[in-house]
């Protein structure tokens, strides 16, 4: 009887906790239409993300510099005095382009990371809300919302449910 009772206890608090609405605080007009226009806008965002190709340019363009200074610079010392300095400070120089290069590769992971994240997160809003960047080349709108390649009942669905949102959104 006792497991009866605890089996009991764990439903009750497993339907609480997985099913169970929480109070979310209520949201202004004012709030929602700055939200509509924040996701229309999304798209923009990339823009500032999706930078990460200068960033592989100005390493290879840094290595160039790098192997040209350390070259003519020695070429250039006339005493030798100059030429031990010159070699140490040329040597510092390769070294913090090895860290540059390092990091550049390690923020070229994290920018994939980045990107990827970004993707996922304008893939969801798209399926509730309209991404301005929704458009085709032409100017027309995507009608393929889920993105599979086809246009089908799902993003019939999807496009329903989107104008709903939408719909909901701005009459309260």
């Amino acid at each position: 009887m006792a497991t009866n009772k605890f089996e009991k206890q764990l439903f009750k608090s497993f339907l609480k906790e997985n099913f169970a609405k929480e109070e979310s605080p209520s949201i202004t007009s004012e709030q929602k239409k700055a939200f509509t226009e924040a996701v229309g806008n999304y798209h923009t965002m990339g823009d500032n993300i999706y930078r990460n190709s200068s960033l592989r340019e100005i390493t290879e363009e840094l290595g160039h510099i790098v192997k040209i200074a350390e070259s003519l610079t020695l070429q250039e010392s006339e005493h030798w005095f100059d030429n031990v300095t010159t070699g140490r400070h040329m040597k510092q120089l390769k070294e913090a382009y090895k860290v540059f290069e390092k990091t550049a590769g390690e923020v070229h992971t994290l920018q994939q990371r980045l990107e990827s994240a970004y993707e996922d997160m304008g893939g969801i809003l798209n399926k509730y809300y309209k991404i301005g960047e929704a458009l085709d080349p032409v100017g027309q709108e995507d009608k393929d919302i889920d993105n599979d390649g086809d246009v089908d009942k799902t993003d019939s669905y999807l496009l329903n449910r989107r104008k709903a949102v939408t719909k909901a959104v701005k009459k309260s």
